[in-house]
């Protein structure tokens, strides 16, 4: 969600783009690294009534929901999507 909100203030002119840009750069780098060949999104943390009940979040692990991760993902690439376009 940092990447989408850095994203979201550079592309709407609430951030410095020079600022932020390579947090942004850096992140979605990181971000983009966590994608299996075949789609699925590792280090997603499952929902619970506590953190610790999806614990432990690791590239293999598929949590017992993952949308939320895949959401925030989303966010983020298609605000990085309009940055870099």
């Amino acid at each position: 969600m940092f990447i989408f909100g850095f994203a979201w203030g550079v592309n709407n002119k609430v951030l410095d783009a020079d600022k932020f840009r390579p947090s942004i750069v850096k992140g979605w780098q990181a971000l983009s690294g966590v994608v299996h060949e075949n789609g699925f999104l590792g280090y997603v943390q499952g929902t619970g009534k506590e953190p610790k009940d999806s614990q432990p979040v690791n590239f293999d692990r598929v949590p017992n929901f993952e949308d939320f991760g895949l959401g925030a993902f989303l966010l983020a690439g298609s605000e990085v999507y309009k940055l870099v376009k």
